[in-house]
């Protein structure tokens, strides 16, 4: 059997909308993030277990994971013996952690190393990028490949190889939160503005650009002063009960930034204290998420999908 884990993670990552994107390892060990098992059947056989199960569809059909198993053995592998592949889901739907990534990216790694296919690095994230387009209407890989390649990724259809790896400082420290209501991500995308005037694509572009540029020269403090999304947070903010208010607190305890993960409900924060890093965390369990909620102290996770 093959066992592969694709970890969450945080799209946009504020500065980059639909072109950055960083992997999440929180620091408890917990595994955040799906599981797909691969292993050898007399027939092709499919099996959805794990916390958040209940919440896709029953019907495998309509299963993520089990139209890339068609796709893999019509497309990719037609040799491919049968199998049995169970996804354990562990993120939640629509949560803002690359859930639907998650599930791809761990299948499809899952099915070639099986299968021996030993596909590309940019043939397994084009595979991953046209199934994500499923879910979010679009190819974006602001959650495949960090999902894929683990650390922060500068991402995008005009990059080589479809990535490049961003350095961050290994002092920081990332609180998410997860309110613990989901967040349809078309109807996340529904509420950003069409067309942005010239004024405010120079100001991206000039953002994004010298936030990466900041990183690569280690000028991380630098960096920071200018992490900021003003994109899609203004408009996407409305949708998130108790955001706001937590953008507004989270400051005052340390938090150098806060902002929304992808399309939302779940909340980041970047912290250069391991102390701050808790008290962040501490005010998001009291104040931000309810009974279903989760919150994590966080590194960036730079191993990526792995096989277990």
């Amino acid at each position: 059997m093959i066992e592969v884990y694709a970890p969450a993670s945080i799209g946009n990552f504020a500065v980059g909308f639909d072109a950055l994107g960083a992997a999440l390892a929180p620091i408890d060990g917990t595994l955040l993030g799906d599981v797909v098992a691969v292993s050898a059947a007399i027939t092709d056989e499919f099996v959805c277990s794990g916390e958040y199960a209940h919440k896709l569809p029953s019907d495998a059909s309509e299963n993520l994971a089990y139209q890339c198993l068609v796709h893999f053995r019509e497309q990719v592998a037609p040799t491919m013996p049968s199998v049995k592949l169970e996804l354990k889901k562990n993120l939640p739907i629509g949560s803002g952690l690359g859930s639907s990534a998650c599930s791809v990216v761990a299948t499809f790694a899952a099915l070639d190393k099986f299968a021996g296919t030993k596909l590309s690095q940019v043939q397994l994230i084009e595979l991953m990028a046209d199934f994500e387009a499923i879910v979010s209407g679009g190819r974006h890989y602001d959650n495949i490949t960090p999902c894929y390649l683990g650390g922060l990724q500068l991402t995008g259809d005009l990059i080589p190889n479809k990535s490049i790896a961003l350095p961050v400082d290994e002092s920081w420290y990332y609180v998410a939160a997860f309110p613990g209501f989901s967040l349809n991500t078309a109807k996340a995308r529904s509420v950003l503005p069409k067309q942005l005037s010239m004024h405010a694509s120079v100001e991206f572009a000039q953002r994004l650009s010298a936030f990466s540029s900041l990183l690569l020269t280690s000028r991380f403090d630098e960096a920071l002063t200018i992490m900021s999304d003003e994109i899609a947070e203004p408009h996407r903010a409305p949708l998130i009960n108790g955001f706001r208010e937590a953008k507004a607190a989270l400051p005052e305890l340390g938090a150098e930034i806060v902002s929304i993960s992808g399309a939302g409900p779940t909340l980041f924060t970047v912290c250069k204290t391991f102390a701050a890093a808790q008290q962040c965390a501490q005010w998001l369990e009291q104040n931000y998420i309810n009974e279903q909620g989760f919150c994590h102290i966080c590194k960036l996770d730079n191993a990526g999908t792995r096989q277990l």
